[in-house]
């Protein structure tokens, strides 16, 4: 007989670190009298046997390190205990044939111990190619709200198509993002990434529509999903009191994506997009090197900087008082 995970006692808390190859290691601490006794993976949060797959993986007393399975929209791992306790990991990375670098923002524990809620805030590179299987699984997802960082000339090249009830709202981020502008940042990255986070205007506009009740699943994006949308929810997090050196490893993930996302760019067949890609710097070095934690680091220097601290920069900068920053950490963690 089956069992719903929520007749099973919670298990340890375990933590999902990722790496190339879609490999992913799941790591937990817990009491010696205790073991994991095996891992499933599943596509629904709720552990039931029947449902699940049974994972031929080795598990070590501290964790178990394997190739994750891929299949579209939410996966799930739930580990179970000799003590019948049960531990349910989400996989942030969201799988869709046509979007690469999708992926949750929750789980992240902040410094006063909470958590940021898993399904509410989303990251993803540009959502033109879609395929109507990839729409049914983003409409799954029950986004309310999606910020398209792009400019118009990206917008225009590359619609993003809709996606169940949720609202299109395009914030370009930056002000020019035309293709000679884009050279130019991408020539100098250190610089853009101060330039952005320092665009308060823009970046008080996304806090703001954060706090709207009716913003509760919210998805990000811009061209690849890196840079524009990496400073924004470095932003987002920090607000929410997500440390920073977590902040830096959210960022970094993208590096697990950056192979496909440079093939996806250039092969692209729209010809508006393959003009703007032309004119995009070449990369330097390899192309796993591009994502590197200088670049957000940056923008975090750019902030203590300007202002002395994050506080002083979200409340003098952005005017994002501590009442609204209450109301987002209490709206968007648990």
């Amino acid at each position: 007989m089956s069992t719903s995970n929520s007749l099973l006692k919670q298990g340890p808390t375990v933590q999902a670190k990722y790496s190339e190859n879609n490999g992913i290691a799941l790591v937990w601490n817990m009491a010696e009298t205790m073991e994991a006794e095996a891992v499933y993976h599943s596509v629904s949060p709720e552990f039931t046997e029947s449902s699940s797959t049974l994972l031929d993986i080795q598990i070590d007393p501290a964790g178990a390190i394997f190739t994750r399975t891929v299949s579209p929209g939410r996966n799930y791992y739930h580990v179970k205990f000799t003590n019948g306790s049960v531990s349910t990991i989400n996989d942030r990375m969201i799988y869709t044939d046509g979007v690469i670098n999708f992926r949750d923002m929750g789980g992240y524990l902040t410094e006063d111990g909470r958590t940021t809620r898993w399904g509410m805030l989303l990251r993803s590179a540009d959502l033109h190619e879609l395929s109507e299987p990839d729409l049914q699984t983003a409409a799954a997802l029950g986004i309310d709200w999606i910020c398209d960082l792009r400019s118009d000339f990206e917008v225009a090249s590359r619609p993003s198509p809709a996606i169940g009830h949720a609202i299109n709202t395009n914030v370009p981020f930056m002000a020019e993002a035309s293709p000679e502008e884009m050279q130019k940042i991408g020539h100098d990255l250190h610089a853009g990434y101060k330039a952005m986070i320092l665009n308060t205007e823009k970046c008080a506009l996304i806090l703001n529509e954060l706090l709207k009740e009716e913003r509760d699943t919210s998805l990000f994006h811009c061209a690849a999903g890196k840079d524009r949308t990496g400073v924004v929810c470095a932003l987002i997090l920090l607000t929410l009191g997500v440390p920073r050196e977590v902040v830096i490893e959210d960022y970094e993930l993208t590096n697990l994506a950056v192979d496909g996302l440079m093939q996806r760019f250039l092969s692209g067949n729209n010809k508006d997009y393959q003009k703007y890609m032309d004119q995009m710097p070449e990369p330097q070095g390899a192309i796993p090197e591009m994502m590197k934690a200088a670049f957000i680091q940056a923008a975090l220097e750019a902030i203590d900087e300007n202002y002395g601290s994050f506080e002083q920069y979200l409340t003098e900068g952005l005017g994002i008082s501590a009442e609204q920053r209450t109301a987002l950490q209490n709206k968007y963690l648990v």
